[in-house]
């Protein structure tokens, strides 16, 4: 005599789902592999958000070099969660029309990045950003090459008193060392620096945004950094501190 086996309906949904479930379970392994860049940068946004927040860092969001504006929208994303973010402002520094052709230690055998890459019209990047859910009442945009809006008179203009996060997406070296010298006087103990590309030259940090880091920190021996969360392939961020001149 047999033995007759009952199924239940619990093992009757299991094996009428399962098809389905490993269906989706693929789908979402090759999403994640095909976006993992993305999702890497999304976790440094996220926990350099919350950070910002829970240290009480005051000040507001700078951003050089912005393109189609898909940075601002993730970290307005990422700062959603966190009331102290509510009021953020956020700047963006861009020439809107792409990188300018790669001159002095850009150039020759190490150049990587070719004259207007990355254009992206201002309307269009606003139109981007107001639609990926951004309070523009809360962006303000200064157009330009940073060797020539970068000055001591935008400063005066700007509402800027101090920097909670600084986004540096300058691609080249020629481009980060006036940024960083028109941002020293907003960096506070706490303040968060973004490099998007650290390691975009073959890893060596004697090129690009690397170099001109640690040339601005040369001079200015009262301001630390502390490496702090790394993402993608070429970004690393840093917690400042800032000590008494």
């Amino acid at each position: 005599m047999g033995v007759k086996i009952t199924q239940t309906p619990g093992k009757i949904a299991h094996r009428a789902f399962a098809p389905l479930s490993r269906w989706i379970s693929q789908r979402a392994f090759r999403w994640r592999r095909r976006h993992r860049e993305y999702l890497s940068r999304q976790w440094l946004f996220d926990t350099i958000a919350g950070f910002v927040a829970g240290g009480k860092v005051e000040g507001s969001y700078l951003e050089f070099g912005c393109a189609w504006g898909s940075s601002l929208i993730d970290m307005n994303d990422a700062m959603r969660p966190y009331r102290e973010h509510d009021k953020t402002n956020f700047f963006i520094f861009d020439s809107f029309e792409g990188l300018p052709a790669p001159a002095g230690l850009d150039a020759g055998e190490h150049v990587r990045y070719e004259a207007g890459q990355f254009a992206c019209d201002l309307d269009l990047d606003q139109c981007n950003v107001r639609r990926g859910g951004v309070d523009l009442a809360r962006v303000q945009c200064i157009k330009g090459w940073y060797d020539k809006t970068l000055t001591p008179q935008l400063k005066q203009e700007l509402p800027i008193e101090k920097a909670a996060i600084v986004l540096i997406d300058c691609d080249l070296y020629e481009s980060t060392v006036p940024v960083l010298d028109f941002i020293t006087d907003y960096i506070q103990t706490g303040t968060v620096l973004i490099f998007d590309d650290w390691y975009s030259y073959k890893g060596r940090t004697d090129l690009g945004e690397a170099l001109a880091f640690t040339q601005w920190r040369a001079k200015h021996p009262n301001i630390q950094a502390t490496e702090y969360h790394k993402a993608g392939r070429t970004m690393i961020s840093f917690i400042m501190q800032v000590e008494a001149a």
